[in-house]
């Protein structure tokens, strides 16, 4: 990665909560995670009946996940950004294939950095993630906001759209409002995740 590119990833992340890497993973790692992905879900028995179409803890059903987890080209990029180690927590299979899935505004309970992988192009239609830039920054004015509650944040003026083409990283802040819409055109949407712990220096 060239000097200048993490140069403005780290101040979006620093200024924003949040930064895009674009073309992070290159097309045959993100059809590896896709399949192997496919092939946990597939073998699920159970559900969350809040969130069906969250898959968590694929490290501890694929060793290959696991090490992506750990030891990914993402870890090294997120620890410069967050300047301390990231301790990771897990992997995660997003898909949103039906309009009522939906994530509604909130910040995470824990400290740290995620990481979100697009492995399909995703916008505004078929439910891209959306951040409220600076709001890390505002902690006590979003405690209130929780992922199963709704609350319509789609006239904010710090609102931010994050369309991302497959293979494009986000990386954000945990106390980062962000939120993902319906699935309004039904175009596949997934996404894979991985949650690590570690206040920013």
């Amino acid at each position: 990665m060239q000097e200048a590119e993490l140069s403005a990833l780290s101040t979006s992340f620093r200024d924003n909560g949040f930064a895009i890497a674009r073309s992070f993973f290159k097309p045959e790692q993100v059809e590896e995670i896709c399949w192997r992905a496919e092939r946990i879900l597939s073998n699920r028995t159970e559900f969350s009946p809040t969130y069906t179409n969250i898959t968590k803890g694929l490290e501890k059903a694929d060793d290959f996940f696991e090490k992506l987890l750990n030891e990914g080209p993402q870890v090294p990029l997120l620890q410069k950004l967050l300047g301390t180690k990231p301790i990771p927590a897990t992997a995660s299979f997003f898909t949103k294939n039906k309009n009522y899935e939906e994530i509604y505004p909130h910040i995470d309970a824990v400290y740290g950095g995620v990481i979100w992988v697009a492995l399909d192009d995703t916008n505004r239609e078929n439910g891209c993630i959306h951040f409220l830039k600076g709001s890390h920054k505002r902690e006590a004015e979003f405690a209130h906001l929780r992922p199963n509650q709704p609350n319509d944040l789609s006239n904010h003026p710090d609102l931010v759209e994050a369309a991302m083409s497959a293979g494009d990283m986000l990386l954000f802040q945990s106390r980062t409002v962000h939120w993902s819409g319906p699935n309004h055109n039904g175009t596949q949407r997934r996404g894979f995740n991985c949650f690590y712990t570690g206040r920013l220096d």
